[in-house]
């Protein structure tokens, strides 16, 4: 089983808490605003971790943060990770926007200017850039400039120092060291204490990460032989049962880790029964 942060210990730059803290409107418009240096006249929508799969048959991905104002869409991902796909990400991401906001019958000039904003905390290109902006143009004579209206923002948090703009020099100093220096920071990190406080999104952070891992389990199993399935049967059912031994531990409802984990509820308790017993044998 893969490990799961302790609730508590979560910070601004964690996934989960970065998109609920951003579920705060003003918050989440002062954060792009930092980022992309011009007012934001208001925010229409803001879903976090939304999943976006137009055919059912497509790749699903899931948005951290997905927002859009009167002209534009904007998708804003945490990335904690170099895992040397983010040209690559940002190109379906961007496409699978498109997709998601255009309806049906309406002509590509509706397409509104989207902005998909990856905040970094390692530096993908290693150029020692604190922010790569990437739009199309021509190889052949680069004043040659395709205006598709999409805007990828690359920040790389770790070259935080080399920012003139103070305001954005502290923000991106928050995400990459989790020190609040200026209002703005002082007051998410005060949202995310916040959130920490409310024991039903600790549930639903129990259950995120479980799904999560359980659906990167899922895409590790393809292409394995069939002859494999059994024993990933059982290593799925063992982490399952390590997931639902960790909740015990924080003391959730039997009920809710049954639910969250797929367990039984008999199978839940009979593992709760054992941890009594084990800790009266300790003590």
């Amino acid at each position: 089983m893969s490990y799961i942060k302790p609730f508590e210990e979560l910070c601004f730059y964690d996934d989960f808490m970065f998109g609920v803290v951003m579920q705060d409107k003003e918050l989440c418009k002062e954060a792009l605003e930092c980022m992309l240096g011009f007012e934001i006249d208001h925010i229409e929508y803001s879903e976090p971790q939304r999943a976006v799969a137009p055919l059912y048959t497509a790749h699903a991905i899931r948005l951290d943060v997905y927002v859009k104002d009167s002209n534009r869409i904007y998708d804003v991902e945490i990335q904690n990770k170099d895992e040397h796909d983010i040209g690559r990400r940002t190109r379906y991401y961007q496409g699978m926007m498109d997709v998601d906001s255009l309806l049906k019958g309406e002509d590509y000039s509706e397409l509104k200017e989207s902005i998909v904003i990856f905040l970094c905390r390692f530096d993908p290109f290693k150029k020692g850039i604190p922010c790569y902006t990437v739009r199309r143009t021509c190889k052949q004579d680069a004043s040659v400039f395709v205006d598709d209206a999409a805007v990828v923002q690359i920040f790389n948090c770790t070259a935080y120092d080399k920012i003139e703009n103070e305001s954005l020099r502290k923000f991106l100093k928050f995400v990459q060291t989790n020190k609040a220096e200026s209002d703005f920071t002082r007051r998410l990190n005060d949202m995310v204490e916040t959130q920490k406080k409310i024991e039903e999104l600790k549930k639903t952070y129990l259950s995120w990460s479980l799904h999560d891992s359980d659906v990167r389990r899922e895409g590790k199993r393809e292409g394995i032989q069939q002859g494999r399935k059994e024993g990933i049967a059982i290593g799925e059912e063992h982490a399952k049962l390590e997931a639902a031994r960790n909740m015990l531990l924080e003391n959730l409802p039997e009920e809710t880790i049954a639910r969250c984990t797929g367990l039984p509820l008999e199978t839940v308790q009979q593992l709760a029964n054992e941890l009594k017993a084990e800790t009266v044998q300790s003590n």
